[in-house]
């Protein structure tokens, strides 16, 4: 697709698409109707884009309803929400918390240097030596993996939590979803998650209807 070659990811297309319809849609649209007033403008859209088969996810209706919730920050997003950054529940993978984990690698090596760096006790073995780390002791320090003769230890975290900096980034606590959560008292909308989410369950708003209303308010959008 040639249209894609503009964009570094197909979640950026699909964004540029969203934003393509809303905009298209305020400009069109007379009198006071917005987008957000109409039902079957978020239908009409999840099928012009998410067409007879899905292309990303499990299901067309699972894709129609994530463009519909893009549809939605592309409009200026959850009022209620003070962030610029928002996270869309449905289209986050609930990746694996993360934390340090013994991989394949380990060769159940005699030496244990692992074991010993380990101030919480986190480190066993089983039958064939090789390592396991107890969650529930461990504390992330990183010691065991630094040295690992084998690098057999590798530290798994979410791509989002990763990008963040700031440790803005984590798993919503107060629901049954694993989906991430931002905390707005640190996050300070660098977009760095935005970026780095590869299933674009992290978004930013878009003010662009705003703009086209101020556009269409003013002298054929020559005096502002």
């Amino acid at each position: 697709d040639k249209k894609l070659r503009k964009f570094d990811t197909k979640v950026q297309y699909l964004k540029y698409k969203v934003l393509r319809e809303v905009a298209r849609h305020a400009w069109t649209t007379e009198g006071t109707e917005k987008p957000a007033d109409s039902f079957s403008f978020f239908n009409d859209v999840a099928k012009k884009i998410v067409k007879d088969k899905p292309t990303m996810r499990c299901c067309i209706y699972k894709e129609r309803a994530i463009v519909s919730e893009r549809i939605k920050i592309a409009m200026g997003g959850d009022p209620t929400n003070p962030n610029v950054i928002e996270v869309i529940d449905i289209a986050c993978d609930e990746c694996p918390v993360g934390g340090y984990d013994v991989t394949e690698a380990c060769r159940g090596c005699i030496a244990h240097r692992c074991e010993d760096v380990c101030r919480m006790g986190a480190i066993t073995f089983d039958e064939h030596q090789k390592a396991h780390i107890d969650k529930s002791k461990c504390v992330n320090c990183g010691q065991c993996a630094k040295v690992c003769p084998y690098g057999a230890i590798l530290e798994f975290k979410r791509p989002c939590e990763r990008a963040c900096k700031i440790g803005a980034i984590s798993r919503a606590t107060d629901t049954s979803s694993a989906a991430a959560h931002i905390d707005n008292d640190k996050c300070i909308s660098c977009g760095a998650c935005v970026y780095t989410c590869p299933f674009g369950a992290i978004s930013d708003k878009s003010y662009i209807v705003d703009i086209i209303e101020t556009l269409k308010g003013s002298d054929n959008g020559q005096e502002l």
